[in-house]
């Protein structure tokens, strides 16, 4: 709306106008692959770096402006984001835990655990507990810090699935004990297979290729040398990932989103029966409710 209210205001020369104070300062970034030389793409750039520079008068960024993007680190135990929605009849939850900086070894422990987790989180909230007809886990990675994450779209209380989740996550240390090491080598292998795959499609290797340079992070064999680390790992190495950075523990760092439906027949609208809000498993109020967030659990009687 706030789009369509500025259009009557545009007119052609306020376009003429902006297109050369957009382009007075520019950083250029190219990549050129297929089937073309050194030389061919070095002359591609220097044409178009050049027409820039001629016609529209164009000057590199400073160095003070190329600032890489930054992401917040999560420094306390849990905390917790809510939001409505006055729209849709849906709520929906994103939990969200934190596992530091990417790292050859960070990565290839995130993208196992999520493979192993992937279809029992799935069985267990979709299938079993019928939380929402959307569920989903995997992996979350954005300005180089990176984590796991699952989200439930339902008409349950974010507060109630919250609650499911980490029932969930707390049996994945019982999980991982009573797996043997054949099933251990299925998951690493599945892995690798997937990252090895050749792209079927150059623009697949064009998007792997931009992520790199976007990302600034230019490691262009990652596949190889993260499935060469993949491959070192042990059962050890996951569960003590997932005692650090995933089970409720003092070492946790997790940020649940909630976005809690007001709009009738939503969790949060007040004549909602209490079914939908999940008053069979109603969720903790007060004092053990921040508590539940905290620690993901309620306490055993």
């Amino acid at each position: 709306e706030e789009l369509l209210g500025a259009l009557p205001d545009l007119t052609v020369q306020a376009v003429e106008d902006f297109i050369p104070r957009l382009l007075s300062s520019i950083h250029v970034e190219c990549l050129v692959y297929g089937n073309c030389t050194d030389s061919l793409a070095l002359g591609l750039y220097t044409r178009v770096v050049d027409k820039l520079k001629a016609d529209c008068k164009a000057k590199s960024l400073l160095p003070s402006q190329l600032i890489k993007e930054r992401e917040v680190e999560l420094r306390d135990l849990s905390s917790l984001y809510v939001t409505t929605n006055g729209v849709h009849k849906s709520s929906c939850i994103e939990n969200y835990y934190q596992c530091g900086l990417q790292n050859t070894k960070q990565n290839m422990l995130l993208e196992l655990f999520s493979q192993i987790i992937n279809e029992s989180c799935y069985n267990q909230l979709r299938t079993k507990e019928q939380l929402g007809y959307i569920v989903f886990s995997g992996v979350r990675r954005s300005n180089g810090a990176q984590g796991l994450r699952v989200i439930v779209q339902s008409d349950r209380n974010p507060e109630y699935l919250d609650q499911r989740i980490e029932l969930f996550i707390h049996t994945l240390g019982e999980t991982l004990a009573s797996m043997d090491e054949t099933e251990f080598r299925q998951h690493v292998e599945a892995l690798a297979t997937k990252r090895l795959e050749k792209p079927k499609k150059l623009s697949v290797r064009n998007g792997r290729y931009w992520s790199e340079i976007l990302s600034q992070h230019f490691n262009f064999d990652r596949d190889e040398i993260e499935v060469a680390c993949l491959r070192s790992l042990t059962k050890d190495d996951i569960t003590s990932f997932y005692s650090q950075h995933i089970a409720s523990t003092e070492s946790r760092k997790k940020l649940s989103c909630h976005v809690l439906s007001m709009c009738e027949g939503g969790a949060g609208h007040p004549d909602t029966p209490p079914v939908v809000n999940g008053a069979v498993d109603s969720p903790p109020t007060g004092e053990s409710a921040a508590s539940s967030l905290v620690n993901g659990l309620p306490e055993e009687e």
